[in-house]
């Protein structure tokens, strides 16, 4: 389940997209049907780029809880689907657990979303952390190089995702119809946040 509305949290900062971690996870789920029996079967160095047990460890909790706001089918369909099917699948999940990506979304990367559009840049970033800032109280004190790090997180789960290219030009993910059924159930963490899913 999605996050108090109000709530922005900013630990989305552990790893990047996950897409492969993810898609593993999500096969190991299908067997099983237990998140509990997935986080002790899944291996430690699944996480190759993770530096040791406790990062192998954060790193496998933060991409169960993205996918934990996936429904039953679109595990089962992050499992065995096309790999864009997996990017849009892991972006969604990613915006359904943190309210900011969600926002960073619905207000900029689908704006930008149409041949004659702006390139996405950092400056773009900082001014939805302002706004977030006048909303939130809790995110004020958010330092510049905590702010420097969400948005490079960011910008990589973009770049991974194939939302975004090089020159932050937004790209449309060519999603299935099977996905696009799945993901327009949602009103949130669905079709509102591909570029091209409308």
């Amino acid at each position: 389940m999605r996050p108090d509305l109000r709530d922005y949290r900013l630990s989305f900062t552990v790893g990047g997209l996950l897409l492969h971690e993810s898609i593993a996870l999500a096969e190991a789920w299908v067997e099983s049907r237990d998140w509990q029996r997935v986080r002790l079967s899944v291996p430690d160095n699944l996480f190759v780029a993770s530096g040791g047990a406790s990062s192998a460890s954060r790193l496998r909790n933060e991409a169960i809880r993205r996918l934990r706001t996936l429904d039953d089918a679109e595990l089962v369909h992050l499992a065995s689907c096309p790999t864009t099917d997996a990017r849009a699948l892991c972006w969604a999940a990613a915006c359904r657990e943190y309210r900011l990506l969600s926002d960073f979304a619905s207000q900029i990367l689908l704006d930008r979303h149409h041949p004659y559009a702006e390139p996405i840049r950092g400056a773009d970033f900082e001014m939805l952390m302002d706004g977030v800032d006048a909303m939130d109280a809790r995110t004020a004190p958010v330092s510049r190089s905590t702010r420097a790090r969400l948005r490079s997180v960011l910008f990589r789960m973009l770049r991974e995702g194939e939302l975004i290219d090089a020159e932050g030009r937004v790209l449309t993910l060519p999603i299935t119809e099977e996905l696009r059924a799945l993901l327009s159930r949602h009103a949130v963490g669905g079709l509102d946040c591909i570029p091209g899913g409308r």
